[in-house]
């Protein structure tokens, strides 16, 4: 019974942490002057904060409004914890609405540490 009760708090432990960190991330963008409507679109600089610190790779997911995707990359976690803009490649947004980048930090093993999002309209 005392193997329980010490395999529980564990449980419960690892789960308060691990949802800690997760909403500990943030990340940050602003969409600079508006730009004709392209296929493929240059991201505007993504700033992240409270990066955990085993992170190696962070996925960067663009979406329009709910769940329409508009793609993203998967790319090593850059030293200074800022994805700097016309480095990802996206759709475009054409239509004004609100658009979200989600960014996933992943550890070398592929275990996903965090997760954050930011939105923003366009045009805006």
């Amino acid at each position: 019974m005392a193997k329980f009760y010490l395999l529980l708090a564990i449980s419960i432990s690892a789960f308060y942490f691990s949802a800690s960190a997760d909403e500990g991330m943030k990340i940050q963008f602003s969409f600079g002057p508006t730009k004709p409507c392209t296929t493929v679109f240059p991201n505007p600089e993504i700033r992240l904060k409270h990066v955990p610190a085993e992170t190696r790779t962070v996925i960067v997911r663009f979406r329009r409004e709910k769940d329409y995707e508009m793609g993203g990359q998967e790319i090593p976690l850059p030293s200074d914890h800022l994805i700097k803009s016309e480095s990802l490649r996206t759709w475009g947004p054409c239509n004004s609405g609100l658009y979200t980048y989600e960014v996933i930090a992943k550890a070398s093993t592929g275990a996903v540490l965090a997760k954050a999002e930011w939105s923003e309209p366009y045009p805006p």
